[in-house]
């Protein structure tokens, strides 16, 4: 009988921890369209569905990014349709709020696990040392563990300030310009706002995708694979696929079909798409990017050789690093340093080998090989 209660509290907690987050922000928002006469959209709503997602957990950020949406759509969407906007023009800014509001409510939770397992960790490695007069080897292992974790929490913290706000800004800012009315657009300019959604659209598909495979790295709980995968098929198809999104850069791919390498077909599509990017963002426009699949004794191998800055010998392994970016090229051209790190763990789960070396003639080597696949008979 007792028990009823105290079974749906939680749930009650979460939801009131979500309905508090966005309630605070839905005033504000009013009270900003009352002093201002401005419509905000759903900027204010972003910092709620962090708070509430830091606070009770995924389940809540996404209920507050859905009240937030709900709210909007009772609230403001005919004042919209009257002044500015059409239906269609309104759901698409609402599912990129959405999209956002998801992708920020992840983040938050998993900063907030990281926090919480940081100091679990520290609290019963530290009760350990005192009871057991264990070396000082111990305690060494200790501090390196804890400022692991805070150099953890501090990237993601930057990767949602920084590197996940800028598409969604962009998502944002080009889905309202969409949606103005006083101002018509034609269709050339129209063209290009849909195309700069679609592309931070996909720059954003990519980031949490290689945060998903972060986060599994960091718990140990990435799978290992050895199915048989074509990788000149793969390969070949992420090149067709990268040209379109740099229109600057040429790409060229040479592989004979036939090379099945032990692995998984999704895991060689992301390592290859990282390399290309990564290839391609540190490349001059008019730059060439070579893609070669060939085979060695015993391993099928990818390269990609590019025509950019280069790399220095002596910084090649630490490419790899999570969060590292050559002090050389990180203040002119942005990113998240993860995509390596990333590359990497998929490659080792794999069982193959990658790496990264100047090339005599100016650019850079990046690739990785592949045991062979032994067919029947071989």
């Amino acid at each position: 009988m007792g028990e009823g209660p105290f079974a749906v509290r939680p749930a009650l907690v979460t939801l009131a921890v979500a309905g508090a987050a966005m309630g605070v922000a839905l005033m504000l928002k009013l009270g900003l369209l009352q002093l201002t006469g401005a419509n905000s959209g759903f900027v204010l709503y972003i910092p709620a569905v962090a708070v509430a997602a830091w606070y009770r957990g995924l389940l809540a950020g996404v209920l507050a990014t859905l009240l937030g949406a709900l709210a909007d759509s009772l609230l403001f969407v005919p004042a919209l349709l009257v002044l500015q906007a059409q239906i269609e023009d309104f759901q698409v800014r609402l599912l990129a709020y959405i999209a956002g509001g998801v992708a920020v409510s992840f983040l938050s939770h998993r900063l907030r696990e990281e926090r919480d397992r940081a100091r679990s960790e520290s609290v019963e490695r530290r009760a350990a040392l005192e009871q057991a007069a264990q070396t000082r080897d111990e305690l060494s292992r200790l501090m390196l563990s804890e400022r692991r974790a805070s150099e953890l929490r501090d990237a993601f913290n930057s990767i949602v300030s920084h590197e996940l706000r800028t598409p969604i800004t962009a998502i944002y800012g080009g889905a309202k310009l969409l949606a103005r009315r006083d101002r018509p657009l034609n269709e050339q300019t129209r063209q290009e706002l849909i195309d700069d959604l679609e592309t931070e659209a996909d720059r954003l598909y990519r980031l949490v995708e290689d945060l998903l495979v972060l986060s599994r790295t960091e718990s140990g709980t990435v799978e290992r694979a050895d199915d048989p995968v074509s990788v000149p098929r793969v390969v070949e198809r992420v090149v067709k696929s990268e040209q379109t999104r740099w229109p600057g850069i040429g790409f060229v791919f040479s592989g004979a079909p036939g090379r099945t390498a032990k692995g998984d077909e999704t895991y060689v599509e992301q390592i290859t798409r990282n390399l290309l990017s990564n290839a391609a963002k540190y490349s001059p426009v008019g730059a060439t990017v070579e893609v070669i699949v060939d085979e060695t004794e015993q391993d099928v191998r990818t390269r990609v050789l590019d025509q950019g800055v280069g790399i220095a010998q002596e910084e090649a392994d630490r490419l790899f690093e999570l969060y590292y970016r050559s002090p050389g090229t990180a203040h002119k051209i942005s990113g998240a340093g993860i995509g390596l790190f990333v590359s990497r763990a998929l490659v080792e789960a794999m069982g193959g080998r990658i790496w990264a070396a100047p090339r005599p003639e100016g650019g850079a080597e990046f690739g990785f090989t592949l045991q062979r696949y032994a067919e029947e008979g071989d």
